[in-house]
This record gives structure tokens, C-alpha cells and sequence, in this order.
């Protein structure tokens, strides 16, 4: 392939009228590669900041700040005819079907396929270095996709996250379907194609997410509710990310040993950025307001624990087991194989065959997440598995 550095520079696309360009340009191409960049490290709300597309002779930088509507690069991700090839695909599916309803069709993703060929680093540089002998720098990975203009230097960036993903798409795809492993891709990557973006969403309960959080009293639960509350607005009001403010073991800390003055807030591990921003008394304003708040009988309720039946136990304890089983089976089978676990049978295949056992081989291979090959293959010892009685546990001496 043409070295990157040799091309021509790459397009800069900030208006419509130049997305309408290069679309009508990309219109008769089989394969384009796409990457995003957001800016989640630097904004309350994360979106997308630059967009990146190579083909066979074109580079492009895509600017959606400017260009608020995506509908013509919309449409080319949505043509049957037309293969996306990304490197970690999730997130930039994900984002852009939330913030831009992207609909995706056809993927290839050089990161599951590594993943798939048992390759020790599957990261683009290292994939990148192995065929090329390129060293793709790491260190604008942490820049702020807001800013403009682009340096040339996070040009090179940019065009280097898709430049080489066509020819890495060759190498792979070739590697998987002299692997035997044609489809187990393409199962991958019809799964990753509709992955959709959860909408944003102001959730008053988010607090209760936090890991710890179901083990505090009451007291901690109403200062952890208060103290999330005013991070959520200080991150809102100054469009940082809410860790930026305080990390959410500083809030546990809190929530556990709340203090009483600034002495005390100075105490508490991981509050010196708040207190170096001039935000202590606010802080300690919202902590004491969390315990005014237990102190008046207004603390949240602890979470609902939903007892479960006797039939519920029962189930869940035979789904375990059965679950149990198959994964010691699949572990064995891909040490025996040489292969990674997704190669025998990736985990949603695995779960949904758990929940709700197939009646026969054909009902096996009909599950998205299985497919025919490893029905042929595997079916006779799935079935033999998820079949096999769930033994008792021991009873209590």
C-alpha cells in the first residue's frame, strides 16, 4: 500500500457542500474505512468530534462540529453494497448511531478479526507495526477533538487511524478464510453491526450505581445522593467530565466517613482537586445537606431486594450449573484447538443456549450467535450438556 506520508494531503471536510463532495465520490466504492473521535475526556457529555473515512485513493478528515448533518455519510454507512471496515468498532458505532442515527450494514472489524486469529496485541499500532513496519504514534490519543484548527501533526493522526485499515482488511480476511474461521467473523461482525448508542438521559437514581453504594446506611446513602448531585451539576455547568470534578471513590469516601468542616474534607482521600478549585465549601455545603436530610427521616430507601421464589432459586441455580458446565467444556475445547474461547462458541451464543436450551441441531443453528458450522461441529456435545441433570449440591453436614 501507499505510504500514508507520501499521499496527497487529506481532505478537510467542514461543510456540506464538501460531505456532499466526497460522499458522491465514496458513491462506487465496495469498502471504506471509518474511525471517529469524540471528546469524552474533555466534555459533561461526550460527542463526536471528527470523523475519519480512507478509499482506494482518498483520505478524509470529516468535521461534524461544523457539519451538523450527517445524513449523506448516514446513508453510505446504511448500503448493502458497501463494507465499513473499523479498528474497535463498538464505540464509534455506538456514538454515531446515538448522536446521528447511523444504521450499520456490513463490518469488518481488524480488532475482532485479530482477536478471532489468536494474535497476542490486537491495538491498530501493534497490528499496523507487525504489517507494515509503521509506528503509528499514541500521543494525541488524549487530545481534545474540540479545538480548531488541526495541526498538521494531528492530521497525521487522524489519517493514520484509517489509512491502513483497507490493507489490513485484506490481510486478515484472507488469514480467516484460510483459518476456516469465514463465519465466525461474520457472526462477530453482524452482531457488532447493530449496536446502538443508549440515549443520554438525566437519571436522579445514577448515584445508586456506584460501586459500594448498595452497602452504605442510611446516612451515607443521603450523603452520596447529595454529593453526586452537586458533582452533576458542577461537571454540567463547567462541561468537564464528572471525574474531572471528583472520582467516584472520593464521593464513597465521603458518603462512609462524612465530614463535619473543611478540615475534615481536607482529610478525605481525593479531594484536592476540589479543594484546589475553590469548591471545599460548596462540597462541604452539599455533605452536611446530605446529613441534614438523614437527620429529618429524608434519607433515599436502601435498594428494593426482590426475594425470589422457590421455582426462581431453583432455576437460576440449575442455570448456573448448566452454565458452569458448558464453559469448562469451551475452555477445554479451545486449549485443545489452540484457539481463542470465541472461536468454539462466543458468550451470547453460549447464554442464549443456557436460558433456553434448542430442541434439536437445526433450532441450534438457527441461533444467530451459533451458527450452522458450529452446530455441525459442536451440536451432538451441546446437546449431550445442556441436557446432561443438574446435580444437587451437597447437602449440609
Amino acid at each position: 500500500m501507499t505510504d500514508p506520508d507520501d499521499a496527497p494531503p487529506p481532505l478537510l471536510v467542514d461543510t456540506a457542500e464538501g460531505l456532499a463532495r466526497l460522499v458522491s465520490r465514496l458513491g462506487g466504492e465496495a469498502r471504506i474505512a471509518l474511525d471517529t473521535e469524540a471528546d469524552s475526556l474533555h466534555a459533561f457529555r461526550e460527542q463526536v468530534c471528527v470523523v475519519q473515512i480512507s478509499a482506494p485513493g482518498v483520505d478524509a478528515i470529516l468535521d461534524p462540529l461544523a457539519i451538523r448533518d450527517l445524513s449523506p455519510l448516514r446513508a453510505l454507512a446504511d448500503r448493502e453494497d458497501a463494507l465499513l471496515v473499523m479498528h474497535g468498532g463498538d464505540y464509534d458505532i455506538s456514538i454515531l448511531s446515538r448522536d446521528h442515527g447511523f444504521r450499520f450494514r456490513n463490518v469488518f472489524d481488524t480488532m475482532i478479526a485479530a482477536t478471532l486469529l489468536g494474535e497476542p496485541r490486537v491495538g491498530l499500532a501493534a497490528l499496523v507495526e507487525s504489517a507494515y513496519g509503521v509506528v503509528l504514534s499514541k500521543k494525541h490519543q488524549t487530545a481534545d477533538w474540540r479545538r480548531r484548527p488541526f495541526t498538521p501533526e494531528l492530521v497525521r493522526y487522524l489519517r493514520g487511524d484509517t489509512a491502513y485499515l483497507l490493507g489490513l482488511h485484506d490481510r486478515l480476511d484472507a488469514r480467516l478464510r484460510e483459518a476456516d474461521l469465514a463465519e465466525e467473523a461474520a457472526i462477530e461482525f453482524r452482531r457488532l453491526a447493530t449496536r446502538q448508542g443508549a440515549p443520554w438521559r438525566d437519571d436522579p437514581e445514577a448515584w445508586r450505581g456506584l460501586k459500594g453504594a448498595e452497602k452504605l446506611d442510611a446516612l451515607g446513602r443521603a450523603v452520596l445522593a447529595a454529593a453526586f448531585a452537586w458533582r452533576e451539576g458542577r461537571a454540567r455547568a463547567h462541561d468537564v467530565p464528572r471525574f474531572k470534578v471528583i472520582a467516584n471513590e472520593a464521593l464513597l469516601e465521603l458518603a462512609t466517613r462524612p465530614p463535619k468542616d473543611l478540615e475534615g474534607l481536607e482529610r478525605t482521600p481525593g479531594t484536592r482537586g476540589v479543594l484546589r478549585a475553590g469548591d471545599g465549601p460548596a462540597l462541604l455545603e452539599a455533605v452536611l445537606g446530605g446529613v441534614a436530610a438523614f437527620e429529618h427521616g429524608e434519607a433515599p430507601p436502601a435498594p428494593v431486594r426482590v426475594r425470589r421464589t422457590a421455582e426462581e432459586a431453583a432455576r437460576a441455580d440449575v442455570l448456573r450449573r448448566r452454565e458452569e458446565r458448558i464453559r469448562r467444556w469451551r475452555t477445554d475445547e479451545a486449549l485443545r484447538r489452540a484457539v481463542p474461547n470465541v472461536v468454539v462458541l462466543p458468550n451470547p451464543g453460549m447464554m442464549a443456549m443456557v436460558e433456553s436450551p434448542p430442541r434439536d441441531l437445526e433450532a441450534m443453528a438457527a441461533l444467530p450467535d451459533v451458527g450452522s458450522k458450529r452446530a455441525l461441529r459442536y451440536g451432538p456435545t451441546l446437546m449431550a450438556l445442556l441436557a446432561e441433570p443438574v446435580a444437587a449440591p451437597p447437602a449440609a453436614p
